[in-house]
């Protein structure tokens, strides 16, 4: 004698037994759109995942990265005066050693001396990093009007924050810069560059790789 088949009383085995007979039931097209929702959202976790982990990459990556800086010589220390009323020299330079010729590597620093101390101000505006130049003790952008004072802090039109600095050192007479860093609305120097246009802390420099060296 045949087995008759087992009488159940779980009503969700006799759905799914339904569903699975007649994928027309109101119960089969409720699998399939849970099914969908998940596949849409796994989908989505691996697209989020794919995008972050090159953004995690940028912002980490000072933090491992090893450099080795070069320093340029800037000539004898006599080169540059201490005066009140025009205090900046300006001075071309080479950031690291470029035997192609090729210019990248070329830098316009503003040299101050305070009583034998020296201080290098980047001449790269920090809006969209055209060149400014020194009036007086202070400095100008001429092509979207950023202004700084004698510091290199902004005081007027559209930077985002200080002129960036070098480090300085001397050795014998002469006078060398070194890594270029940035500073805060208080002068405090910051971990890593960024690009111009990009505050030098918060939550928005976050969002943004370091600039090149």
């Amino acid at each position: 004698m045949a087995d008759l088949p087992a009488e159940t009383n779980d009503e969700g085995t006799a759905a799914h037994a339904v569903s699975a007979a007649d994928p027309g039931s109101p119960r089969a097209a409720y699998d399939r759109g849970r099914f969908l929702a998940g596949a849409t959202l796994g989908l989505g976790g691996v697209m989020g995942a794919v995008i972050a982990v090159p953004a995690l990459g940028f912002a980490l990556a000072p933090a491992v990265e090893t450099v080795d800086y070069y320093w340029s010589d800037l000539g004898p220390t006599e080169n540059y005066k201490d005066d009140e009323a025009n205090p900046w020299t300006p001075v071309v330079f080479q950031s690291r050693p470029d035997p192609q010729g090729s210019g990248l590597f070329r830098r316009v620093a503003f040299i101050r001396n305070t009583g034998g101390e020296f201080n290098a101000i980047s001449n790269t505006c920090m809006h969209l990093g055209c060149p400014v130049q020194a009036f007086g003790a202070a400095f100008a952008c001429p092509c979207h009007g950023g202004q700084y004072d004698g510091e290199g802090k902004r005081t007027a039109g559209p930077p985002a924050r200080p002129l960036n600095r070098y480090e300085t050192k001397v050795e014998g007479d002469h006078l060398f810069v070194g890594k270029v860093y940035a500073v805060n609305d208080n002068l405090e120097r910051q971990g890593s560059v960024k690009p111009p246009g990009v505050p030098a802390d918060g939550l928005i420099s976050l969002l943004y790789p370091p600039a090149p060296s």
